[in-house]
């Protein structure tokens, strides 16, 4: 699991101060890349070797609206893994610890625009997703 904080920004909210609902992917995205750190085979890791867990589906509940300013965090966890695809989940709580949005993603691992096998080709890193688990 990681944790990542974000701060609301003032450009990401409606007049009313509620952060409007196309920001949460992106945050998703820079929660996705600590948890690929913290697992040890960042965006940078996978460029070299030419891998990416390209996006296929993503599905958000909103429970809370997020506010500006609030500094939030989202913790983001592997919920499934197979040799060509990984399912990570977050949960995005406000400074009070209340869950505000909750999402899942599904991911196909792909190099040169056809499917990986990470366990076959990157036992070692598949391994250690595979401890996330």
């Amino acid at each position: 699991m990681s944790v990542t904080t974000i701060e609301t920004r003032f450009p990401e909210c409606d007049r009313m101060g509620v952060i409007h609902h196309a920001v949460y992917p992106i945050w998703y995205e820079a929660a996705r890349m600590d948890f690929l750190a913290e697992v040890g085979f960042s965006y940078t890791d996978s460029r070299e070797y030419s891998v990416d867990p390209a996006m296929v589906d993503l599905h958000l509940s909103y429970k809370l609206p997020a506010t500006y300013p609030e500094t939030l965090t989202i913790e983001t966890r592997l919920l499934e893994l197979a040799p060509k695809k990984l399912k990570l989940g977050y949960v995005t709580r406000n400074s009070e610890g209340e869950v505000i949005n909750t999402a899942e993603s599904l991911h196909i691992w792909v190099s040169g625009g056809r499917s990986y096998n990470l366990q076959e080709s990157l036992p070692e890193v598949y391994a250690r997703f595979a401890a996330q688990l």
